[in-house]
C-alpha cells in the first residue's frame, strides 16, 4: 500500500504542477522548450540537495544504470516527453492533454512491462487498462468548448 500511496502523491504534484505551469506559460507567454528550461533548471537545484546523501551511490552503480536513466528519464521522459507536453498545454485544454498523457503512459507501461520485462497480469488488470482507455477518450471527446488559454 505504501508503493500506492506515493503514486497518489506523485498524481497530486503532477496536478497542481501542470496547472501552475500552463498558467505560467500562458502569463509569461513562454515556448515549451523554455517552460521546459526553467522546469528541468529548478528540479536540477531541487534534487542537487535532497540527493546530497546518496551521491556516493553513483561510484558503485556502474556506467550502465545511469546512462539508462540519463537517456529514458532524462532525454526521454524529462527532456523531450515534458516537452511534448508542454507543447500540447500550450495549444489544448489541460484537461485533455493530461487525460491523454498520464492515462495513455501507464498503458503503455504496462504493455511494455509484459512484452520487454515479461511481467504477468490478470483479466482484471486487462480490464482495468480497457477501461483507462475508455474513460480518456470520454474525457477528451465529450467535452464542453471552450477558450483554450
Amino acid at each position: 500500500m505504501q508503493a500506492e500511496l506515493y503514486a497518489v502523491f506523485a498524481a497530486v504534484c503532477w496536478a497542481l504542477g501542470s496547472l501552475l505551469e500552463k498558467t505560467g506559460m500562458r502569463l509569461g507567454n513562454l515556448t515549451p522548450v523554455m517552460g521546459t528550461a526553467i522546469r528541468t533548471l529548478f528540479s536540477l537545484i531541487l534534487l542537487t540537495f535532497i540527493s546530497y546523501p546518496y551521491w556516493s551511490e553513483l561510484k558503485s552503480a556502474g556506467l550502465k544504470p545511469v546512462l539508462l536513466i540519463a537517456g529514458g528519464g532524462g532525454v526521454l521522459a524529462g527532456g523531450l516527453g515534458i516537452m511534448f507536453f508542454y507543447t500540447g498545454m500550450k495549444h489544448g485544454h489541460i484537461s485533455s492533454v493530461m487525460t491523454i498523457a498520464f492515462c495513455l503512459a501507464p498503458v503503455l507501461g504496462v504493455i511494455l512491462g509484459v512484452l520487454v520485462l515479461k511481467e504477468k497480469i490478470s483479466h482484471l488488470q486487462l480490464a482495468g487498462i480497457a477501461l483507462c482507455i475508455v474513460g480518456a477518450a470520454m474525457t477528451v471527446y465529450f467535452k464542453h468548448p471552450q477558450s483554450v488559454q
